[in-house]
């Protein structure tokens, strides 16, 4: 707190000293947007910019965007130039980019800024190599988040490999951690599925931790027979973006330059965004810095309280905090309903086995766990003790359960009806409605042909009870929580045709980045609340994006 607050104070002076002396309050050095993307200079590399005061936040050194002669230099005059693939991407030459990656037959890291595309590119790409490899389960797409998943067209990775959703790596590294899960008898048919796996896409590696990734890796290759080939990983994201939820980021995990080289390819053609001047403003943000490309972008999409109004509870709000969202979501439905609502949807918890304990354990005893203990296990559950609702609320699931619908954890709809014994029923309009969808099949009560209405029952959320190994916490709830307002994390990926920003309290490298790039006109982008200090890039993620050679 104290490191943002000098931050702050920094940059009001600069500021100031540039209201006095425009030329010499530039804060960056110029930026050129060409046909083919934007100048990829780091902070410090020539003219006024430069890296902030480093700041240290979890595992991740950061740089702030505050310039000046002081600001620490990552790296030296920019980055290395366009290799042969690069350029290929440059010019948009996608069936030779493709062709020449599947010719390689290696591992890559396929990265660029937000709105260049990597997830269309992934899309395309993983339709090049099916048409190729054949095989049943041969080419497969994992993403670590729901709605990652749906706008990649896979699956999550913790479905695909078996994983818990709070699942952490228990053993000292990879190789031991996969052992230990395909000795359990739950992995037989898992593995049998890895087996199968010739090419994997990963999506948003920047949100995978260096452990999952090394566990991972691991499983593929010993669910292998020692004679077949390697499996060939194509890993898209940016590390400039959200970093993971915890643990350090995938290029620090042990197996990254076994299986991934030096090098990369990168994307530097903006598709999402248009606009010169906002997208000026998300380069210099992706490198940390609050420019005056950037401080000029916010100001001018800074919405007025008396605006505010007819946005608060009509454009969807991204915020840095969940408990911020918990607020915002709890104003909306009072507004919504401000007089008497139905009665909020109270979970229940309780204790079972744990379906994956270790078998080679005795049965764990189930008498006896406080009621504490078992509150305790679900304080992170994403699964709240109560969900307030009533009949037009705008809701979020928070489970993958309706996945077959086209349906993930972070979809938007709203409550439209109850059934009789008091389940909700929420409609999903602007929604991609699959061709196997059918009336009274996977909950669908109704559908068109671009809305879908499915009935909410409770469903169970598990988590372990640390303390009392093979037993599980399960709360029942409904798979929905109030949905006015989400976290910046659970925007990743997504492109929202409009949004408010309230970040003023962002924290975190890549979080502001991330807020301003869902959107692709300015002018559908309205910021409540914004703070400068609170840009920030992970050091050393600008240092592996500055030292690295492209493919």
């Amino acid at each position: 707190m104290e490191e943002a607050l000098r931050r702050d104070a920094a940059m009001a002076a600069q500021r100031r000293a540039a209201a006095k002396d425009p030329d010499g309050g530039a804060l960056c050095s110029p930026l050129v947007v060409s046909e083919h993307g934007y100048d990829a200079r780091l902070p410090g590399d020539g003219g006024g910019g430069g890296g902030g005061g480093a700041a240290v936040a979890g595992a991740h050194r950061m740089v702030s965007g505050v310039t000046g002669p002081s600001a620490d230099r990552v790296g030296g005059d920019g980055p290395p130039p366009k290799g042969p693939l690069s350029l290929l991407a440059a010019e948009q030459s996608w069936t030779a980019v493709y062709g020449r990656l599947c010719e390689r037959a290696q591992s890559t890291f396929v990265t660029g800024g937000p709105g260049v595309g990597k997830s269309s590119f992934l899309r395309a790409f993983s339709c090049f190599l099916r048409s190729r490899l054949s095989g049943d389960g041969a080419v497969v797409i994992v993403a670590p988040t729901g709605s990652a998943a749906k706008t990649a067209k896979g699956v999550t990775y913790h479905s695909f490999f078996g994983f818990m959703k709070d699942y952490k790596m228990l053993c000292v590294d990879g190789v031991q951690e996969a052992a230990r899960l395909l000795a359990l008898d739950r992995w037989a048919p898992i593995a049998r599925r890895l087996a199968k796996v010739q090419v994997l896409l990963l999506d948003e590696i920047s949100m995978v931790s260096a452990d999952n990734l090394d566990v991972m890796y691991e499983l593929l290759r010993q669910s292998r027979p020692a004679s077949a080939p390697p499996v060939v990983l194509y890993a898209f994201g940016d590390f400039l973006q959200l970093c993971p939820p915890f643990g350090k980021m995938a290029f620090t995990a042990s197996c990254w330059t076994t299986v991934f080289g030096e090098a990369f390819l990168e994307l530097t053609h903006v598709h999402r965004q248009g606009q010169p001047d906002f997208v000026a403003a998300l380069h210099d943000a992706r490198l940390g810095r609050c420019t005056a490309a950037v401080q000029a972008l916010m100001d001018e999409c800074k919405v007025a309280d008396e605006a505010y109004k007819a946005l608060e509870c009509e454009v969807l709000h991204l915020m840095p905090r969940h408990k911020d969202v918990v607020a915002h979501n709890a104003t909306c439905l009072t507004r919504l309903c401000p007089d008497k609502r139905p009665p909020d949807f109270t979970a229940v918890d309780r204790v079972t086995e744990d379906p994956n304990r270790d078998r080679s354990v005795p049965v764990p005893n189930l008498v006896g766990i406080s009621t504490h203990t078992i509150a305790a296990a679900l304080t992170d559950c994403v699964a709240p003790p109560r969900v307030p609702h009533c009949r037009g609320a705008r809701v979020m699931l928070i489970s993958n359960q309706f996945l077959a619908l086209g349906l993930f954890h972070g979809s938007i709809g709203n409550v439209v009806d109850y059934e009789e014994n008091g389940d909700p029923v929420v409609r999903f309009s602007d929604h991609d409605v699959m061709e196997t969808t059918r009336q009274g099949v996977q909950g669908v009560r109704d559908a068109g042909a671009d809305w879908v209405e499915v009935l909410c029952p409770p469903v169970e959320f598990e988590s372990r009870i640390l303390s009392r190994p093979g037993v599980v916490a399960v709360r029942v709830q409904v798979p929905f929580v109030l949905g006015w307002g989400i976290t910046v994390h659970r925007s990743q990926s997504l492109t929202l045709s409009e949004a408010v920003l309230d970040v003023g309290e962002a924290f975190g490298a890549g979080m502001v980045l991330a807020a301003m790039s869902r959107v692709p006109d300015k002018r559908r982008m309205h910021v409540r609340s914004f703070c400068g200090s609170r840009v920030v890039a992970d050091r050393d993620a600008l240092q592996l994006y500055h030292a690295s050679p492209r493919l």
